[in-house]
């Protein structure tokens, strides 16, 4: 099997086995939900304050500010995965439409930027988590700030896909 044909099949694998393992595992996404009284978790949001994200730590209570912080560790991996995936799937699409080869490099900027400040996001919560109880405010803005850039990094990647998905096929 080629690398290319690897990638195919195993990337969007890979992707759909961690969203499932973030959304159904115990002490999952919905699990934080649950104990925040139905708030998302800050890194699913567009953007968010640091006083939201201690309003929401402090309703995790201490199990779940553990859950939230193996989540984070395993989001540590996650970004590579749909990184490569948009970048895969923006490969294939450009070589088999007449995009503007800019849309294509758009699209693979976009998502590695965004598994970047997904990175950089990652990073500064963990970092809130591990200086608890104490609040570090200037990390906890840097996260909200770096979550609202991996959006609309991801966003740009979708955006820059879809404008491809439409273009007229190559001949």
């Amino acid at each position: 099997m080629s690398d290319q044909m690897l990638g195919i099949w195993l990337l969007p694998a890979a992707t759909i086995g961690f969203l499932c393992g973030f959304w159904l595992l115990p002490g999952d996404v919905l699990a934080l939900r649950r104990r925040a009284h139905g708030e998302m978790q800050v890194d699913l949001r567009p953007g968010y304050s640091s006083d939201t994200l201690y309003r929401l730590l402090g309703l995790y209570g201490t199990d779940g500010v553990q859950a939230f912080r193996r989540m984070l560790l395993a989001d540590m991996l996650f970004p590579v995965v749909y990184a490569a995936l948009l970048v895969q799937i923006g490969n294939l699409v450009g070589h088999s439409h007449a995009a503007v080869p800019r849309t294509a490099s758009f699209l693979r900027m976009a998502a590695i930027a965004a598994a970047s400040f997904d990175y950089l996001e990652n990073l500064f919560l963990l970092h809130v988590i591990r200086r608890l109880p104490s609040h570090r405010r200037l990390a906890a803005h840097a996260a909200g700030a770096f979550t609202s850039l991996k959006t609309f990094s991801l966003l740009g990647a979708l955006v820059a896909l879809v404008v491809m998905l439409l273009s007229p096929r190559a001949g």
